[in-house]
């Protein structure tokens, strides 16, 4: 705009200058100076009054110069009258302009006042064809006034409603107006609902001209209405389905509202009026159930009450009545909400729950399993028949928690302490087991395990079972002391099969320390002796001593009755020496081992002893596995790897036969074996020390295809503290 203002005001100066030097310096009898009325039209079209009315008095002061320069002191008729037509067209011109931008400047400011408000306000003419389109169409549409003027309305927003375009056009040529819901489409594609105010405009002789829209996005409003109308729904469906009779009523009691509950027993409000308690209270109960609802609308307490209800066959049911009043903010009682809810069940559980106390009091005392629940932070304890009875209290005590650290054993009191604040600190499950010292000098083992009842509760309830496993855990225990001894008879029947083995393992050091025994005293003996090789060979006979020390220290702890004894062992470390241990075994078998260790080494958690009897015990069940091979190499593949970010792999495969489907379930049971000489105690032995270990073992296979044993045992080191 700056910029055509800039070309307007030129062409009107230059103008202005050729009229000027025409009407001063040319003999012309004309009235040239009415040109000047161009330059002042020029200038007006910039809109600007001021520059206007400069440029008038401007021409009118350039006409008068030119008129003096081109006359002498005698002036005709003829040219004063040019004169003054000249300074008549100029300011007549300058009148009119000035009028005119006065007009169109009042016409901006109501343009712009259109602009201003939020509507969407458009018009266009009876071909549908854009003609104005404010700012609040650009923000509704999306599109600018540029791209939508001379556009057609219904096409660029595409224009959909429940009424037809041309009954609507009918319906405004009728009467002038129309007002209604479109569904139209903005700029980005998405869709809104508009409500359109139209109006119809008329020229003087009363024919149509244009169509004043006014718009407003309703969308949310609809989206609203939707939500709304849904929730409506959906409250009324949830009413129908609740498994209740709901019912209203207004605030003197008179029933106003029931649900489809109602309908399904037979009772509806057209049939009994506001009136039904009546035909459907049980007649025994009536009265009382009249008498507590009128106390309550008397008093504005909430209402409760249990009777039986008929229902549309005929039979009571016991049901619980109640209701809530809904009040406005001056306290008083507007209406009753209420919903009877069926108890029939709960009263015959009522009645089975006394006789399963009775049952559940027999089998707790047979199955030495008590109670315990517990309300905190107080500490408030609730103990059954049987937890009495464990513990050695009268039933007269109150239960408490110091009468548990009072029976406890001292060395476990810490661990009770622990369990006790684990639920304090709100934990989902408590598992503990701890022993009792009793009066009488019995020692009582207990398991208690207790679950949160009420987590998200003030007051969290913890319900628990106290299981007296006294006997179990003496029989654990006899059958642990049998494992092992089974374990150790196991060991030392290996050493027997490998006396062999053994007995040069031995032999071979003793022999070298002969020799080199004979070898230092040849060199003593010497005319000179040889000191030096003296020394050689006495360090040599140390290595050896020690060597077959070390046989003899593994043969005795393998062979010797002792505890297992947990500790941190090189798992690549113990697999060697099991090997060498059976390696005349393997040898006299023809078996060629190919060995795979972790690297880094790993490190376990496991008894030495207990560790190198499974892997001699899966070694010679794979070379035994071999035995009938013909035509083809007897190989054993052994490794070690880590097997996950906790624990340690190793893995024995073999080259033989494999293990059958219907042996493959049964490999690790005890006493199943597949050898004429075998106990079938072996590869059960070693299942109950890899898993007394905290680990797993199983057997893979193709039958045909030779076995894969493998077994994992935990790295982490927190175990061999724990143990």
């Amino acid at each position: 705009m700056r910029h055509d203002a800039r070309v307007l005001f030129a062409l009107a100066g230059a103008i202005a200058l050729i009229v000027f030097l025409i009407d001063a310096f040319t003999p012309l009898d004309i009235a040239i100076a009415v040109l000047y009325v161009v330059v002042v039209l020029l200038v007006s079209s910039t809109t600007s009054r001021l520059a206007t009315i400069l440029t008038a008095w401007s021409c009118v002061a350039l006409t008068v110069i030119a008129f003096f320069m081109s006359h002498d002191e005698h002036y005709s008729v003829g040219a004063i009258a040019r004169c003054a037509v000249s300074l008549l067209a100029i300011a007549t011109t300058s009148v009119l302009a000035s009028r005119n931008q006065k007009n169109t400047a009042t016409l901006r400011e109501q343009v712009q006042l259109l602009d201003l408000t939020h509507d969407a306000i458009v018009v266009y003419d009876m071909n549908d064809l854009i003609t104005f389109w404010n700012h609040g169409a650009e923000e509704v549409y999306g599109w600018t006034a540029q791209q939508a003027i001379g556009q057609s309305i219904h096409e660029l927003t595409q224009t959909h409603s429940s009424v037809p375009l041309d009954e609507i056009r009918i319906e405004m040529l009728r009467s002038g107006r129309w007002h209604g819901e479109l569904q139209r489409v903005r700029n980005d594609g998405t869709a809104v609902v508009i409500s359109s105010r139209m109006a119809l405009w008329r020229d003087a002789k009363g024919k149509p001209r244009a169509v004043l829209a006014t718009n407003n996005d309703v969308t949310v409003r609809k989206q609203m209405e939707g939500e709304l109308q849904r929730q409506k729904d959906e409250l009324r469906a949830t009413i129908d389905t609740i498994p209740g009779m709901v019912w209203s009523s207004s605030s003197d009691g008179r029933l106003s509202f029931i649900n489809r509950r109602w309908n399904e027993l037979g009772v509806t409000l057209a049939e009994n009026g506001g009136d039904i308690w009546r035909s459907i209270v049980h007649p025994d109960d009536y009265a009382a159930v009249q008498h507590a609802w009128h106390e309550a609308i008397a008093t504005g307490a909430p209402f409760e009450n249990v009777s039986r209800i008929r229902r549309s066959d005929g039979v009571y049911r016991w049901m619980h009545i109640g209701a809530e009043p809904l009040r406005d903010k001056g306290d008083n009682i507007l209406r009753w909400y209420g919903v009877n809810t069926d108890i029939e069940e709960r009263k015959q559980a009522e009645q089975a729950l006394a006789r399963s106390e009775a049952f559940l009091s027999d089998a707790q005392r047979l199955s030495r399993t008590g109670t315990i629940a517990t309300k905190l932070p107080e500490g408030e304890m609730w103990w059954s028949d049987e937890t009495y009875q464990i513990f050695g209290y009268s039933k007269l005590v109150t239960p408490g928690f110091h009468l548990i650290l009072e029976r406890s054993h001292p060395e476990d009191i810490a661990l009770v302490r622990h369990a006790y604040h684990q639920s304090l600190a709100g934990a989902p499950i408590v598992d503990v087991e701890h022993r009792l010292a009793m009066p009488d000098g019995r020692i009582k083992y207990v398991h208690y395990v207790a679950r949160l009842a009420a987590p998200q509760s003030a007051h969290p309830e913890y319900v628990g079972a106290l299981m007296d496993v006294t006997e179990r855990r003496v029989s654990q225990e006899a059958l642990d002391r049998s494992t092992a001894e089974l374990a150790r008879v196991t060991r030392v029947t290996m050493l027997g099969e490998l006396a062999a083995t053994i007995a040069h393992e031995v032999t071979q050091p003793l022999a070298a320390i002969v020799t080199c025994g004979d070898a230092a005293q040849r060199w003593l003996n010497r005319p000179q002796p040889d000191l030096k090789e003296v020394g050689q060979s006495i360090n040599q006979m140390i290595r050896d001593a020690r060597h077959a020390s070390d046989v003899i220290r593994q043969i005795r702890s393998m062979a010797q009755k002792r505890d297992p004894s947990h500790t941190m062992l090189d798992l690549n470390g113990i697999v060697r020496d099991s090997i060498e241990l059976v390696r005349r075994e393997l040898d006299g078998h023809r078996v060629e081992v190919d060995a795979d260790y972790a690297c880094p080494p790993l490190q376990v958690c496991a008894d030495r002893v207990q560790l190198q009897q499974v892997i001699i015990n899966l070694i010679m069940n794979g070379m035994q596995a071999m035995s009938g091979i013909t035509g083809r190499p007897r190989k054993l593949w052994i490794r070690t790897h880590r097997f996950d970010a906790r624990h340690a792999q190793v893995l024995v495969e073999d080259s033989g036969t494999g293990i059958s489907a219907e042996n493959a379930g049964r490999l690790f049971n005890a006493f199943f074996t597949t050898k004429a000489e075998g106990m079938g105690m072996g590869l059960s032995i070693c299942r109950s020390i890899v898993e007394a270990h905290g680990g797993r073992i199983w057997a893979e296979s193709e039958e045909g295809r030779g076995a894969v044993l493998q077994f994992t045992l935990p790295l982490d080191e927190e175990i061999c503290r724990e143990q």
